[in-house]
C-alpha cells in the first residue's frame, strides 16, 4: 500500500498538470496546434481534445473501483473517439478548461478517498486486473506521455 505522502505527492502531480499543459502550450500558434508531427501521432489540438475526453473515463473507472466490487473497465478506440469527436476542429482554450475542469473532479475524489481504497481492483476489458493505486500511476504516466510529446512537438 502506498504510504499517505506518496498519496499526496500523487495527487499533488494530478493537480498540477493542467498548469504544465497549459504552459507548454503558451504562445502556440493555430498552425502549430495542427501540425502532425508523424502519421500516427496526434497534433497538439488533437492531445487537448484527447485528455479532455479522458478525464471522465479516468474517474468513471475510479469510481467503479472504489465503489463496487471488482468492476470490469471497458476499452475505448483512442482513434474512433477523435474521429466521433471531430478533435481537429476543436476550440483548443475550451479543450484545455475542460481538462482542468475534468482534472479537478478526478484529484478531488481521489484526494477524498479513504486509504483502503487505494488497493481495491477492477478488471480491465484488455489489460486485465487493475489496483486504484496502479490506475492513477498510469493517469500520471498518461499525462507525462503526452506532455514529452508536447515539449517534443515543439522543438
Amino acid at each position: 500500500m502506498q504510504s499517505e505522502r506518496a498519496r499526496n505527492y500523487v495527487i499533488h502531480g494530478l493537480r498540477a498538470n493542467p498548469i504544465v499543459f497549459a504552459r507548454l502550450l503558451e504562445g502556440v500558434s493555430e498552425e502549430e496546434l495542427d501540425m502532425r508531427p508523424d502519421p500516427g501521432r496526434f497534433t497538439l489540438r488533437e492531445v487537448l481534445c484527447h485528455l479532455a475526453d479522458w478525464e471522465p473515463i479516468w474517474l468513471d473507472r475510479i469510481r467503479a473501483i472504489a465503489e463496487q466490487d471488482n468492476p470490469l473497465l471497458p476499452g475505448y478506440d483512442e482513434g474512433q473517439m477523435a474521429i466521433d469527436h471531430h478533435y481537429d476542429q476543436a476550440n483548443a482554450t475550451e479543450q484545455l478548461e475542460r481538462f482542468r475542469a475534468g482534472r479537478t473532479l478526478l484529484a478531488d475524489y481521489i484526494a477524498a478517498l479513504p486509504v483502503e481504497a487505494w488497493t481495491r481492483r477492477g478488471t480491465h476489458a484488455e489489460a486485465g486486473t487493475l489496483v486504484l493505486s496502479d490506475l492513477v500511476t498510469m493517469i500520471l504516466g498518461h499525462d507525462g506521455y503526452h506532455a514529452r510529446q508536447m515539449v517534443e512537438h515543439r522543438q
